[in-house]
């Protein structure tokens, strides 16, 4: 990311980002000073790219850690070297280094009344796919611990595609989970596709434009490369926008992981026989999903509560169901 970026840009972005309560979370974790934490997610370019902003907006100083490419500065990418160790691919030399680091701070009040004057709030080292590292291995552990005993604006991140942690280390690493993409970042991950395309098919950006919606909704659920990965797929096989293709490409990727099963509908609405009222109500709340609605600050529809026996209709029933929680509890009223 380049070092040009104004803090204009990166407060815009990081306002389309995340969701607000992931962004309050991980902001007051930072206020309270807690010395390390957990974020698990699978899209690291994004979380990076997430914090880079963060950072340039919030006034915070940044670095990087894997073990392929050792210790970083986020906003200038320069390597940070260490005048002992190796960083790289050393787990217990890397929290060497920050427990150092942390002490410097702790210590010698100075050095943070200097990091107050440039304007900086705190430092915070991220630790990527650190989770193949945390395992019960007693040096380990007791680094960790030596971290969370510190009082000092340097926080540590650990992250991981899933929570893991040891019985020691299970009540002094809380967690937070890096939330999906939003509908605005699907939208900026579409028109990169489109603007890679264009050129090919001339007639793409008015149907992209005509289709926006439901393009955003096919792939809602996955993350921002898998998204891109099924639009393309449409257009390299369809030279065109094709829904079933893309919600093909996802009923794959949701098969990957073992645990769901997506199953297509056989069925529309033309199949449906009688029930007008139903089907128009069920038509018309279809509108409520939309991002206009969204913006109007309409709820999307919670379920629907159909009595009575298999294709009958009760007469002269009505239900109304009426939400009294945010917890989903709901009070029904027959008339």
């Amino acid at each position: 990311m380049s070092k040009e970026i104004t803090k204009e840009v990166s407060e815009a972005t990081l306002a389309e980002m995340c969701t607000d309560e992931f962004k309050s979370d991980f902001t007051n974790i930072l206020r309270s000073r807690y010395p390390m934490f957990y974020v698990t997610t699978n899209e690291e370019k994004r979380l990076v790219r997430f914090l880079d902003h963060y950072c340039r907006v919030k006034g915070y100083e940044c670095y990087l850690w894997n073990c392929y490419d050792g210790l970083s500065n986020l906003a200038t990418r320069e390597e940070v070297l260490s005048g002992s160790e190796d960083l790289r691919n050393n787990a217990h030399a890397i929290l060497d280094y920050i427990i150092g680091q942390a002490k410097s701070y702790e210590k010698q009040k100075t050095n943070v009344e200097e990091k107050k004057k440039d304007g900086c709030n705190g430092v915070i080292y991220v630790l990527l796919d650190f989770f193949r590292f945390i395992d019960d291995n007693a040096d380990l552990e007791r680094r960790f611990k030596a971290i969370s005993n510190l009082n000092s604006i340097v926080c540590t991140i650990c992250t991981g595609p899933y929570y893991q942690t040891t019985d020691v280390l299970e009540n002094l690493m809380p967690v937070v989970d890096f939330p999906l993409p939003n509908k605005q970042e699907i939208k900026h991950a579409l028109y990169d596709v489109v603007r890679g395309a264009r050129k090919r098919i001339p007639t793409l950006e008015k149907k992209t434009k005509e289709m926006e919606e439901d393009l955003i909704n096919a792939v809602s659920g996955l993350t921002l490369q898998e998204s891109q990965t099924a639009f393309s797929k449409s257009l390299v096989s369809e030279r065109d926008w094709n829904l079933k293709t893309i919600l093909k490409e996802k009923k794959q990727i949701i098969s990957k992981s073992g645990l769901l099963e997506y199953y297509d509908k056989d069925i529309s609405m033309d199949d449906i026989g009688g029930l007008k009222a139903l089907t128009g109500w069920i038509k018309d709340r279809k509108k409520c999903f939309s991002q206009e609605a969204l913006n109007y600050g309409l709820k999307n529809p919670r379920g629907l509560l159909a009595i009575g026996m298999p294709g009958c209709v009760v007469a002269e029933t009505k239900i109304k169901v009426k939400k009294i929680s945010e917890e989903g509890n709901y009070k029904i009223y027959e008339k």
